[in-house]
């Protein structure tokens, strides 16, 4: 009798920390990071300057895309709740209704670069929240099987 109540309390444990993964996780931009430049084909008689050849960037903003971000169909984020929390910046990603993923993008200063990753396929929203500590700003992108309520 006491290994069936241990065998059915280890399952609900289980269930319960699959329901929770499943139903929310987050992205996290990367903070900081190197670039080094390369030029090729160097016109002759040219150099690079030493002081641009390798930089650090650090991160700047997130948007999130309907597609690959070279599509160009950024979101727009609205104020609303998701799962009774009232967030600034929400964006729904429905993938059930739509026909391509979503993609976040994160932006870093002084660079062109971005860096995408797509969002899981089962959410239904995803909101932004931004820290600044003394290594500087950083981005998290929170997503929810949830639909957002109340959009404005």
């Amino acid at each position: 009798m006491k290994v069936k109540i241990l065998n059915i309390a280890v399952a609900v444990i289980a269930w319960c920390g699959a329901v929770f993964f499943v139903n929310a996780y987050q992205i996290d931009c990367p903070q900081k990071f190197n670039i080094k430049e390369e030029v090729v084909n160097m016109p002759d008689g040219w150099e690079v300057s030493n002081d641009i050849n390798s930089k650090e960037a650090s991160f700047f903003s997130m948007i999130v895309y309907y597609d690959k971000p070279s599509r160009m169909v950024a979101l727009v984020p609205a104020k609303g709740t998701v799962d009774g929390k009232k967030h600034e910046l929400i964006w729904e990603v429905n993938y059930k209704t739509d026909v391509e993923p979503y993609y976040v993008s994160c932006s870093y200063n002084g660079t062109r670069v971005e860096l995408i990753k797509q969002i899981d396929l089962s959410m239904k929203s995803c909101w932004a929240d931004y820290f600044e500590d003394e290594q500087g700003k950083r981005g998290t992108l929170s997503c929810s099987t949830s639909e957002a309520k109340d959009l404005h």
